[in-house]
């Protein structure tokens, strides 16, 4: 890998182990209490067969939502699961 790639990776967000480049698919079967994270978002449709291979940050622009709140709302549901804040 050369420094540009490392440059690349160091600017993919990342919370609790997701990341925003990763698969719908990935992050489901690797972390499945993110599910009803991602619908309580607006996400519903993750479970048809083209979103399992969207990246979540590609999910996000599809449903309008900007992937920095997207990850700081999955962020705060999984360390807060008593109550989340909206997006």
């Amino acid at each position: 890998m050369d420094i540009n790639e490392k440059e690349k990776d160091s600017d993919v967000l990342e919370v609790c182990g997701i990341r925003a480049d990763m698969p719908l698919g990935d992050i489901m079967q690797t972390k499945p209490e993110v599910i009803p994270i991602l619908m309580e978002a607006g996400m519903h449709c993750i479970s048809c067969p083209a979103a399992l291979m969207e990246t979540l940050e590609e999910a996000s622009i599809v449903h309008g939502i900007p992937i920095e709140d997207l990850m700081d709302f999955i962020k705060n549901s999984l360390e807060h699961p008593e109550g989340p804040e909206s997006v």
